[in-house]
């Protein structure tokens, strides 16, 4: 790592975007967008221990990473297993980039963006295979968080509950996807997590493309893990609609 006053510069901005790009973070080739908030607590606050569960790309821990070799001293543990939704079929609320395959393919791209060996821990595991070794690794409590996981309300919540408990507090907890169009639709739950949480703990949301909750928790709360959710009918129902718009327009024109 390396101390001083060094900060992001432009060159910075332009390896990053190159190489862990922002999606749905509101960042560009000049400037960091929800980064600016990554990057200035983890300066503010001087953690010993970063938290990031989930990261298509990897922009946001190689920012904090950055933030922590900045500061000199910290370390940050990455939890991802790599799953991609084109290979692994999964929903919305699951999506991945299958970034993390190998550890070669890790190291590669954190290289890439700047950041300096050893700060980052990657774990290619599921959030309930992490927690539950959680203290069987003698990982230390937790002194900032991001929750970027699968987005269902179920995993949200149980990814929020499991962070809680290991927090040192008080503590900020950060949680993506927080506005996205599609907690609108049933297949991201994170809001209604949030909308739990309203008047328990200090929550503020930053807007964008997908949003942006930031949770500063002063003591232990009893997180409910929501159960599986009924599946939405929207997204189904549009698709029928589409095809029968589509029907429509070729039986009009069959008969013409």
């Amino acid at each position: 790592m390396f101390a001083g006053d060094h900060t992001i510069d432009d060159s910075d901005l332009l390896r990053l975007s190159l190489c862990v790009p922002g999606l749905a973070q509101e960042a560009t080739s000049r400037t960091l967008g929800y980064g600016h908030l990554y990057y200035g607590l983890i300066r503010m606050m001087q953690p010993e221990h970063v938290l990031v569960i989930g990261s298509g790309f990897g922009f946001a821990p190689a920012v904090m990473a950055l933030a922590l070799a900045h500061n000199g001293h910290g370390h940050l543990t990455f939890v991802d297993p790599s799953m991609d939704g084109a290979r692994d079929g999964m929903n919305a609320a699951h999506g991945g980039q299958g970034s993390w395959d190998t550890p070669e393919a890790t190291r590669a791209r954190f290289a890439c963006a700047g950041v300096p060996e050893g700060i980052i821990t990657h774990y290619r595991e599921t959030n309930h295979e992490f927690f539950s070794r959680y203290e069987q690794r003698n990982l230390p409590a937790i002194d900032l968080a991001l929750i970027d996981g699968a987005h269902d309300e179920q995993n949200a919540s149980y990814d929020l509950r499991e962070v809680s408990q290991r927090l040192s507090l008080p503590a900020f907890v950060l949680m993506h996807d927080a506005t996205h169009w599609l907690n609108r639709t049933g297949h991201m739950g994170v809001s209604r997590v949030l909308g739990r949480l309203r008047g328990r703990v200090e929550q503020v949301t930053f807007p964008g493309s997908a949003g942006l909750a930031v949770l500063r928790f002063t003591r232990n709360l009893g997180i409910e893990v929501a159960g599986l959710p009924p599946p939405s009918v929207v997204v189904p129902a549009l698709a029928v609609f589409g095809a029968g718009l589509f029907a429509g327009w070729i039986l009009s024109r069959w008969f013409r």
